[in-house]
């Protein structure tokens, strides 16, 4: 069984291609428009999660963020 057998092609660049045509030609303005339609989706899906989750989120966010200058610890060349 292919992927043909669910109506996808094969070629993963000719996908990928289409996939992007209709963006292709989009203005700087426009890309930023749909930029923040997605993070207005996103913060939709953010609040739309009960209280107590969002906090768990956060704190387990908090635990992986690193609050020190990463270009402190770039060795030096």
């Amino acid at each position: 069984m292919t992927s043909r057998d669910f109506g996808m092609p094969d070629d993963p660049r000719r996908s990928a291609a289409d996939e992007v045509k209709p963006y292709l030609r989009l203005t700087p303005a426009e890309r930023y428009a749909r930029f923040l339609d997605l993070m207005a989706f996103l913060e939709g899906i953010w609040m739309s999660l009960p209280a107590a989750r969002r906090e768990r989120y956060a704190k387990a966010n908090d635990r992986l963020d690193d609050p020190g200058r990463w270009w402190e610890r770039v060795p030096a060349r």
